[in-house]
């Protein structure tokens, strides 16, 4: 009776380190390695915009056109946490405040001009190197917002000429 176990039990074990070897793998994703952290800190363009939802509202009227990511907070590897502005495309400031962000998530946190303080808590959907997709839902017009932003300087068109 102790060969059947004997043998039982070095199987078990390797089934198990497979399966734990396995499951650590799939937690890891496709990365390339890519650290959003790395990438965002510089100027941003907005490059297109859709809204989801009944809304009467256009794309138009979300004024932001320009996101200053700074570099002047901390950077672990993982998460960065900074100072964004929001700027129009007229050149006004929008918003200014903090900013903290990872490969899932934007977190941008402001005081509006009537001295409330906001947040927006976006999804990371997709980003390259100079190309950036992030999705948030808006409480205050019941609409999901899809915002893709490009790295770098505008064009003609984009500043306003």
């Amino acid at each position: 009776m102790k060969k059947p176990f004997s043998l039982l039990f070095p199987l078990s074990s390797l089934l198990f380190m497979l399966s734990s070897l396995l499951l650590t793998s799939c937690g890891i994703g496709d990365d390339d390695g890519s650290r959003l952290g790395e990438q965002i800190v510089g100027t941003w363009y907005r490059d297109s915009l859709v809204l989801e939802g009944d809304t009467g509202l256009e794309p138009e009227d979300l004024t932001y056109h320009r996101f200053d990511f700074l570099g002047d907070g901390t950077y672990n590897g993982m998460l960065r946490q900074g100072s964004f502005s929001a700027i129009s495309r007229f050149g006004n400031l929008i918003y200014e405040g903090t900013y903290k962000c990872d490969n899932d998530n934007l977190r941008l946190e402001f005081t509006t001009e009537d001295g409330k303080r906001q947040s927006i808590h976006a999804q990371v959907v997709s980003f390259t190197d100079d190309q950036l997709l992030v999705r948030y839902e808006s409480d205050e017009y019941n609409i999901g917002v899809k915002l893709w932003l490009k790295k770098g300087e505008a064009t003609t068109d984009e500043k306003g000429e």
